[in-house]
């Protein structure tokens, strides 16, 4: 028995030496999304309600929670691809003679025991590992970039909100005047200093006004609800919105934007991110063709038979698959994950050319609008009112007809839709350069 020690000494070692079980716990870090993705919007930017808004959606919203459950599961995956497989041990009763199976009845019988390990090519499974954290990267910017598609969904939808409050507003001011008007009406034609038709064409222009609060009601309705929803929230919550929306001023150009967005925004940093996942897949398929080493060891144990002593055997052994089909299998998948590594950049150059042209257009859109609120904000409206209050004072002394009065209201009531018109679209174009910036426009 003290001679078998050595061997049973060597099967020892190899089972301390075949690797050990990966833990879940080094998985790559989070992927660094732009800091200022929760920044506030800024002075002058209307009101902290839509960040506020903004930032609640994408901390309950099921959509982000699918996407990290779902990195939680790659990440998995990184530690899955750092295992080795498993030693394998086996015990055979051999060698038996069928008429009478007992140890000694036969020289060659005895009960055999092995343990066999297989150990990877060197690289092989850091390479692995490598292409699996490039994927937990590669989704976690798509969870960056799906944030910022969020917030911004949300604020579009809440300066849409605030716009149909403010013109319902309006509106049912316009309702109050028109029925000052209709009473002033009403007395020229029982005075007999009045037509007939002025009055049933105010009568017709407050009923169509009436006739507009219920859309708005509709529309609030609506918003409310999709914010809400989208918030994960029951969908009758009160969504507070501003009297007036702050027009805010664009402060930079589109081509500083630009450059900002190719630095900051998510998406972009995917496509690099997946790239470089093909890349990973092709040195991983390079090394996958690479064989891999197996080695054994036996050890018999024996009892004497006959004029044979029992001695126990030992055996080791190596062996590894002859790499004939490296060529056609890993050679063609690390060439096609280089196509698709080369492509996937393609892919972040068009988006980088559509997102330059896209910024472009929406900065002259803000421009314009917070150009076109300010105008018939400080001159149009004052005019407008005053040109309304003069034409109704000569209309009821009967020195202005009723075409001019009935031209004046419409034309204040335009005036004043259009300003919070512009309010919105301005606001709503610095939402649109926040989304593809990623990150709070200035």
């Amino acid at each position: 028995m003290i001679g078998r020690l050595p061997v049973l000494l060597l099967l020892g070692i190899a089972i301390v030496l075949a690797p050990a079980p990966s833990s879940a716990a080094d998985v790559p870090a989070k992927a660094d999304t732009p800091a200022r993705l929760d920044a506030p919007a800024g002075p002058g930017y209307g009101t902290d309600v839509s960040d506020t808004l903004g930032n609640a959606a994408v901390e309950a919203n099921p959509n982000i929670l699918a996407i990290e459950d779902r990195i939680g599961a790659l990440e998995q995956k990184v530690a899955q691809a750092r295992v080795w497989l498993d030693p394998t041990f086996s015990a055979e009763y051999s060698n038996m003679p069928i008429n009478d199976p007992v140890p000694g009845e036969h020289p060659m019988s005895g009960i055999q025991f092995m343990l066999r390990q297989t150990f990877y090519w060197p690289g092989k499974i850091s390479a692995r590992e490598d292409e699996a954290k490039s994927r937990v990267l590669e989704e976690q910017l798509s969870l960056a970039e799906k944030r910022v598609q969020l917030r911004a969904t949300v604020k579009r939808a809440y300066y849409r909100l605030a716009l149909t409050r403010q013109l319902r507003d309006v509106t049912r001011q316009h309702v109050r005047l028109v029925s000052d008007f209709i009473d002033i009406a009403r007395i020229k034609v029982e005075t007999g200093v009045g037509a007939q038709h002025e009055l049933l064409r105010l009568r017709v222009l407050v009923d169509q006004l009436k006739d507009d609060l219920k859309t708005f009601d509709r529309d609030e309705a609506s918003l409310t609800a999709a914010i809400n929803a989208t918030l994960h929230r029951s969908i009758d919550i009160e969504v507070p919105t501003p009297e007036q929306t702050v027009v805010p001023e664009p402060t930079t150009d589109a081509v500083t934007l630009a450059q900002q967005a190719e630095r900051e925004r998510p998406l972009f940093k995917r496509y690099a991110a997946e790239a470089e996942t093909y890349r990973g897949a092709a040195r991983r398929a390079k090394r996958e063709g690479y064989p891999d080493i197996t080695l054994w060891a036996g050890y018999r144990v024996r009892t004497r038979a006959g004029t044979d002593p029992g001695v126990d055997f030992l055996s080791l052994g190596v062996s590894m698959p002859l790499p004939l089909s490296y060529e056609g299998r890993w050679g063609s998948e690390g060439r096609q994950n280089e196509k698709m590594a080369a492509a996937a950049m393609q892919d972040r150059d068009a988006a980088l050319d559509r997102m330059r042209g896209d910024l472009g257009g929406i900065v002259a859109d803000w421009k314009r609008s917070a150009q076109k609120a300010r105008t018939y904000r400080d001159e149009l409206i004052p005019e407008a009112h005053m040109s309304l209050d003069a034409t109704f004072s000569s209309y009821r002394v009967g020195r202005a007809d009723f075409a001019s009065l009935f031209q004046a209201e419409v034309e204040l009531l335009n005036f004043e839709r259009t300003t919070r018109m512009a309010a919105t679209e301005a606001a709503e174009a610095r939402v649109s350069a926040e989304e593809i910036v990623g990150s709070g426009a200035k």
